[in-house]
């Protein structure tokens, strides 16, 4: 007969919090033991111990090859030097697994955190395109979020679509598709699920469509579908041109 689970009253977020302890060896002795006992006997609870320990081992490796800003690493070292019971729960989300996470994900792990922010989103869109794209001769290419479809502008304004990657930030899907014209670099965005809350700025207007402006970042962010997106365009792209790409609705083929 096989061990029963242990108790977790709080529900699977306290197991997931006692297995983080669990796997850094500062969970209470009796609790490790019953964990142990458990994980002998049921394959589920051994692998989502494997999971988070594979977590925990690619973000100390991620946290060790990035170079983040002084004051980063500052606050991160001051974090990961508070009691156990001081620290903020992470999550070992699946991005983890493969190499090359971002400084964004590492982050948002470290310091945990709800639904994430248009900022989160510009931050994790700044990553290297994993996959190529290719070019429809519509307005439309076929890679989407949830059945909204990224924009194909090549034909109409030259910016062609070169590349794809995706990551997950605070549990959420963002696609990033990056477009390319001259040396000049525009990413865009889809968060999947509900969208996000805006950032502060100001708002723009393009074929009908308000954009909010990211603080004064060369970046904006709006609504299609219900999801949010974010455009950010390299030094040489004006904001008025972002706007136009942005808000190009192809005389209706574009949904909104």
């Amino acid at each position: 007969m096989s061990a029963p689970r242990p108790p977790h009253p709080e529900g699977d977020d306290r197991l997931e919090a006692e297995l983080v302890l669990f796997v850094d060896g500062e969970l209470a002795p009796e609790r490790a033991a019953a964990i142990e006992a458990s994980a002998a006997a049921d394959a589920e609870l051994r692998n989502r111990i494997a999971l988070v320990r594979a977590g925990r081992d690619r973000l100390q490796a991620a946290a060790a090859a990035t170079e983040a800003p002084f004051e980063l690493r500052r606050r991160i070292d001051v974090l990961i030097a508070q009691p156990p019971r001081a620290r903020r729960r992470w999550r070992p989300l699946a991005v983890l697994a493969s190499a090359g996470a971002s400084l964004a994900v590492v982050i948002a792990l470290v310091l945990g955190g709800g639904a994430p922010s248009v900022g989160d989103v510009l931050d994790a869109a700044g990553g290297a395109p994993a996959a190529t794209v290719t070019p429809t001769g519509g307005p439309l290419l076929k890679v989407q979020v949830e059945g909204t479809r990224f924009p194909d502008y090549e034909e109409k304004f030259g910016w062609r679509a070169v590349g794809q990657h995706e990551d997950e930030v605070d549990g959420r899907l963002v696609r990033t598709v990056d477009y390319r014209k001259g040396g000049d670099q525009v990413r865009y965005s889809i968060v999947a699920g509900a969208a996000l809350d805006e950032p502060d700025g100001s708002d723009l207007e393009a074929e009908g469509t308000r954009l909010r402006r990211v603080g004064d970042a060369r970046a904006v962010t709006w609504r299609r579908g219900g999801h949010t997106c974010v455009m950010e365009g390299s030094p040489g792209v004006s904001m008025d041109a972002l706007a136009e790409l942005a808000g190009w609705k192809a005389k209706g083929e574009i949904s909104f």
